[in-house]
């Protein structure tokens, strides 16, 4: 897209061009004219002078071509009654006697000449000069009256940018500050020094992102709102349930039951995912970031997850290469490993593998949480981290807002987090990569 700048230079250095030849072209037709009326009175003068009595040759001065061409002098020619040549400024011109009195536009040879002829009762006078010594006069008068708009060309060039370079800082601030929005942060845009043409269009994106603080403020407090409304009706069912499996006796419906309390389950998981969800989206004023030693958060988290690993006989391994302190905050740390790893524990067969992994890669410490499932298929990887989205005939126990939440604890706090399917194409990789950076041992 072309900038604001190079268009305002795309149109006015052209209309500067234009002004310059238009200038020339002005002067050239307003001064000429103005030379040519001059210089005709001069002719029309010098020969009048000459229409007394007869002059003597000796009386008029000798002219050289140098004097006729470059400095566009009069040549002076006096005949007789009988038409027979009296008397000439300069000889090497051949230009007969005019017939017709007045001004005439005479070629001889290469040259044009402008003649004046003017007779009495005695002898006709007639005086010539070059056309091109006018032409010269004229063509150096009309550029040095364009030459200054030509200089001005490149200088108002420069101008222009440096002006409008002054003008759009102005709109940097504002830049800056929208860029800044995001769905934890509504802030209004700065207004001040905003240019008039611009401020409605400022005005009027405030007012937009006001609406869209109070969407959100509206969203996060309907899904506060409803999952702290669900998670008592579903704890009185799963005290319910547990009654009637002490009732339970038949096969048949000990099967149901479990089947049900496998099903409210995933519904209190969900509920837990979003209140989750909700307290993470909460505005805060700022992150709060302590030093954490890696490994033991690692563990604490693995530990919070076996029983979920045990239910499905998953082997959880965990190996750590470095020991590391990192600076983050403990509760979005705590949460973005525990959505992995939840996560990997859903979707990994049962009887399967999870293996969680600090290590060294190229001098940044990384943390990957690997399993044995099916992975992810390529053109899905952008899709997972999208709430509520999960892949059709995966099988798993997922609620859809695992990685959602992992990823929003891995921006909070400056963190790297990508996933990827294994090389051998059993299972995905989920890399966390910290800015901290490791020194060689």
């Amino acid at each position: 897209m072309t900038s604001l700048r190079a268009q305002l230079l795309k149109w006015l250095l052209p209309l500067y061009c234009f002004a310059a030849v238009a200038a020339i072209a002005t002067t050239y037709l307003v001064f000429g004219w103005t030379v040519n009326m001059f210089m005709d009175s001069q002719l029309r003068v010098f020969v009048d002078s000459h229409l007394g009595p007869a002059p003597q040759s000796a009386s008029i001065p000798s002219l050289t071509a140098h004097d006729v061409h470059e400095k566009g002098a009069l040549i002076l020619q006096v005949w007789d009654r009988d038409g027979r040549l009296l008397a000439t400024s300069w000889p090497e011109l051949a230009l007969p006697e005019q017939q017709a009195s007045g001004f005439q536009d005479i070629v001889v040879g290469a040259d044009r000449w402008r003649v004046y002829t003017a007779r009495s009762a005695q002898r006709a006078v007639q005086s010539a000069q070059c056309l091109a010594f006018r032409h010269m006069v004229i063509t150096k008068q009309a550029l040095q009256a364009g030459l200054p708009i030509a200089l001005l060309i490149p200088v108002s060039a420069v101008l222009l940018w440096f002006a409008i370079r002054m003008a759009l800082r102005r709109l940097e601030s504002v830049a800056t500050a929208a860029a800044a929005q995001n769905e934890h942060n509504f802030g209004e845009l700065p207004i001040e020094h905003v240019p008039t043409e611009i401020r409605p269009l400022v005005l009027a994106i405030n007012r937009l992102l006001s609406r869209l603080g109070e969407a959100f403020a509206a969203q996060r407090r309907f899904v506060q709102d409803a999952a702290h409304e669900l998670r008592t009706p579903i704890t009185a069912l799963s005290l319910q349930l547990e009654n009637l499996k002490a009732r339970v006796s038949d096969e048949a419906t000990c099967k149901q039951v479990a089947q049900f309390e496998a099903g409210l389950g995933r519904i209190k998981h969900m509920v837990e995912q979003l209140l989750r969800l909700a307290r993470q989206e909460a505005p805060r004023q700022s992150v709060l970031a302590t030093d954490i030693e890696l490994s033991e958060l690692l563990k604490d988290t693995i530990g919070e997850v076996m029983p979920l690993a045990d239910r499905r006989r998953i082997d959880v391994g965990f190996a750590a290469a470095v020991t590391a302190t990192v600076q983050a905050n403990r509760d979005d740390l705590r949460s973005l490993f525990h959505n992995l790893i939840d996560n990997a524990l859903r979707y990994a067969p049962e009887g399967g593998m999870v293996d969680v992994r600090v290590g060294d890669d190229s001098g940044t410490l990384t943390v990957e949480v690997v399993d044995n499932g099916s992975g992810i298929p390529p053109e899905l990887l952008p899709r997972v981290f999208d709430r509520f989205f999960r892949i059709e005939g995966s099988g798993g126990e997922g609620s859809g807002l695992g990685l959602a939440i992992a990823r929003n604890a891995a921006e909070r706090n400056r963190i790297e987090l990508q996933l990827s399917n294994r090389a051998d194409g059993c299972g995905l990789i989920a890399r966390v990569r910290f800015q901290t950076r490791l020194s060689p041992a």
